[in-house]
């Protein structure tokens, strides 16, 4: 049943396998030991927010939601800023990728999709805006299902995907607490 050949056939496929493999994990260190381009640095930070030593992602949310409360009116604008992030996101998360590892803490331009999504519609009432802020936290860390599985998406999909469905979940979550803090009230 060993035929030599099956053998040599079988030996060299795992050393091209195994050099593939080689090769192809110096060139990821080579990238991640280059530095990326500063637009995609920028964009990728929500210029520089993504470098704040503890909890960037939580420090991108909360300037997101005050960005919000004094610039977001219409809810044209949150649907068009959603799309807009939303492609922008993944591009940017793919190419920073390369350089950083995946979904590393510095990309947090996915934080600001999934705020916009949480307080799409939102009453401006500090108090909605404050419980949607840690709805938003509370989903993105705990990662329910099926946001935990979203992660393993490649290409920067799975970067901005959790956020999204984290900000659907908060969103929901923060119109059931208007819904029901209205009828108490």
């Amino acid at each position: 049943m060993n035929c030599p050949l099956r053998l040599l056939i079988q030996t060299n496929l795992q050393k091209f396998r195994c050099t593939h493999y080689e090769e192809k994990r110096k060139l990821q260190k080579i990238m991640r030991n280059r530095r990326a381009p500063l637009i995609y640095q920028l964009l990728g930070t929500l210029l520089g927010i993504g470098y704040f030593p503890l909890a960037p992602a939580t420090c991108a949310s909360l300037i997101v939601c005050v960005i919000l409360w004094f610039l977001f009116r219409a809810p044209v604008i949150y649907v068009i800023s959603i799309v807009i992030l939303f492609a922008l996101g993944v591009w940017i998360a793919f190419k920073l990728e390369r350089f950083w590892g995946e979904d590393d803490r510095r990309i947090v331009i996915d934080e600001s999709i999934g705020m916009i999504i949480t307080l799409f519609a939102v009453p401006q009432k500090i108090l909605y805006y404050a419980v949607g802020f840690f709805l938003f936290r509370f989903f993105d860390i705990v990662k329910p299902f099926p946001i935990s599985d979203s992660q393993k998406l490649k290409g920067g999909w799975g970067v901005v995907i959790d956020d999204v469905i984290a900000g659907m979940y908060s969103s929901i979550a923060l119109w059931i607490f208007i819904y029901v803090f209205h009828r108490i009230a």
